[in-house]
């Protein structure tokens, strides 16, 4: 009997001591996806905010934003042309709509030097004739709203579209944003002609959406004095556009060094305590496409109440 028990302690402690002299063996290091603690997972957009021009029910072009990957440039205009055709499959508010025609397909697109080149199929032709120049405009606009790209030249199988269509007007081969937009022409000479774009609000199915209007007019004053004069105008030329700038609004002064446009208004700016946001951006999108600037610093009686990044 106690024998057996004798030999059951020493069981017991040589069991014991292999498990611990096996334990020793085994690498104490153990994976460190189970010791340390998970990482951050950190959600990152591939996605761009990016502006095109649809058209709107009064025959405007208006500034819409779509969502742009972050892919290459060219793959990038395709996804653009595709939201300006005409009964397009892509998502767009109502009573707004493409410019293209439907069946217009982009053959070709390449970039070089800032330039972009687009090849469209001969259909891009069959435009109506008052809304060809629009739909150049409305590439022109859209395209350049890309950051790398400056100009754009547009073929029809591979030849260069040099006049319109239907009314045979001349353009440029490069057409840049100084071909205008939705253009408007109040010439009484032909002495002294400036042009510039101005923003104004159109609502569309309840909701505002800004509208770049190009102006041709007899007036050499500065820029920023015709911007500010046209939208505090209680009279607006064209048809179903406004403007909430207070018609009392002065312009105090102004000033343009380097990237940095400052705008210095009165008080009458302000809507109630604040200025409007549709009066900040119908200013700032005014001046940011009439002078080349990144940053708009808008003042009342001297004191910055708005800073605005292009």
């Amino acid at each position: 009997m106690l024998k057996r028990k004798a030999l059951r302690k020493i069981f017991i402690t040589t069991f014991s001591c292999f498990t611990l002299f096996v334990l020793y063996l085994i690498p104490m290091k153990l994976n460190s996806s189970y010791l340390e603690a998970p990482e951050e997972v950190i959600y990152t957009s591939n996605t761009t905010n990016h502006e095109i021009y649809l058209l709107g029910d009064n025959k405007y072009l208006v500034k819409f934003q779509i969502f742009l990957e972050d892919i290459k440039t060219e793959e990038q205009i395709g996804k653009i042309i595709q939201y300006l055709k005409k009964n397009t499959k892509e998502t767009i508010p109502t009573g707004l709509s493409g410019i293209l025609p439907e069946n217009a397909n982009l053959l070709a697109t390449s970039v070089s030097d800032h330039i972009a080149t687009l090849n469209f199929s001969k259909e891009l032709l069959n435009i109506e004739e008052e809304l060809e120049e629009r739909m150049v405009e409305a590439i022109v606009y859209s395209v350049t709203a890309l950051s790398d790209i400056d100009g754009v030249k547009i073929q029809v199988e591979g030849n260069p579209l040099t006049f319109l269509p239907k009314t045979k007007k001349q353009i440029e081969e490069v057409l840049t944003r100084d071909f205008g937009i939705n253009k408007v022409y109040d010439i009484t000479g032909r002495n002294g002609i400036q042009k510039v774009t101005i923003f104004y609000l159109d609502k569309i199915s309840n909701n505002n959406y800004y509208v770049p209007v190009t102006k041709y007019l007899n007036d050499d004053r500065e820029k920023i004095k015709i911007i500010i004069d046209n939208l505090a105008s209680s009279y607006i030329y064209e048809e179903n556009l406004m403007s909430y700038l207070n018609n009392q609004t002065t312009l105090l002064d102004y000033d343009q060094e380097e990237d940095t446009f400052t705008l210095n208004l009165n008080e009458k700016v302000f809507g109630g305590d604040n200025i409007l946001e549709e009066v900040e951006y119908t200013l700032g999108y005014s001046i940011f496409e009439n002078y080349d600037v990144d940053k708009v610093l808008l003042k009342v009686n001297g004191e910055l109440v708005k800073e605005m990044n292009k």
